[in-house]
């Protein structure tokens, strides 16, 4: 067993980039798929995942990777137009258009967004429903959204929640350059981020090594979290399941 998990592991490793590797070109739907997620790229896992058709080996898997998915493009969809609409209550239009659009990759269907959008292409903000205050059409300039921005990145640094913290940060830094203290905030959040993952990337590549591939994964889980773009990440995790679901393969074969 332990000689199987060491020969699957140094063909994966042996590839290289995962997207031009012997075992992501001789892979199933399904493991193309859940290589694809693990980079992140959850529009093109979506559609690999559905190409598996009911029946198939794979199906099953297949369909909970698509939940995963939908629930994970749900939450960027929303995080984005989130965004979106604070820049156009900035009256940054194009600004807003432009994260709308990448909302609507993760959710196409949405009309909603889809509405939000066509507003912002117009350079007009979007039409508020007749039942709302009108202290809602009131545009906020963007010192004030920098503010609120500010005070959360604070409340998420002191909570040593940093990748959120720069998520705040930045975006103050978007709407008013040089504010406050804020590249200080910035900076200190980056540093403690970057030790953080340091730490968790490493202990992760130590359970890899002794084969404990569901503690390594969890602390990639970590990694990811607060790096999300983390490439050494992204590729152990993709590598971890890649051999997980062959074992488990190779264990229903030999039942």
């Amino acid at each position: 067993m332990r000689f199987r998990i060491i020969l699957i592991t140094v063909l994966i490793i042996s590839g290289g980039c995962v997207q031009f590797t012997p075992s992501y070109m001789t892979a199933s739907s399904y493991e193309k798929a859940l290589l694809l997620y693990n980079e992140g790229r959850v529009v093109d896992a979506r559609e690999k995942a559905m190409e598996l058709k009911k029946g198939e080996p794979q199906y099953k898997a297949a369909q909970e990777l698509l939940s995963r998915i939908d629930r994970l493009a749900s939450r960027l969809a929303e995080k984005h137009a989130g965004v979106a609409e604070e820049y156009e209550k900035a009256g940054l239009y194009s600004t807003a258009a432009r994260e709308y659009r990448t909302a609507l990759k993760f959710t196409p269907a949405n009309q909603s967004i889809r509405k939000r959008l066509e507003a912002a292409e117009e350079g007009r903000p979007y039409p508020q429903k007749e039942e709302e205050p009108v202290k809602s059409k009131v545009v906020i300039s963007p010192e004030a959204l920098a503010l609120e921005h500010y005070q959360k990145g604070v409340v998420f640094f002191e909570a040593k929640q940093y990748g959120k913290a720069i998520d705040e940060f930045n975006m103050v830094l978007k709407l008013v350059p040089s504010y406050k203290d804020t590249d200080r905030f910035l900076s200190i959040s980056k540093q403690e981020r970057d030790e953080i993952v340091s730490i968790r990337l490493k202990k992760g590549i130590e359970y890899f090594q002794k084969e404990d591939l569901e503690l390594a994964i969890k602390e990639w889980d970590i990694v990811l979290e607060l790096d999300p773009t983390n490439k050494i990440a992204i590729d152990y995790k993709a590598r971890a399941e890649a051999i997980m679901e062959k074992m488990k393969e190779i264990k229903e074969k030999g039942r």
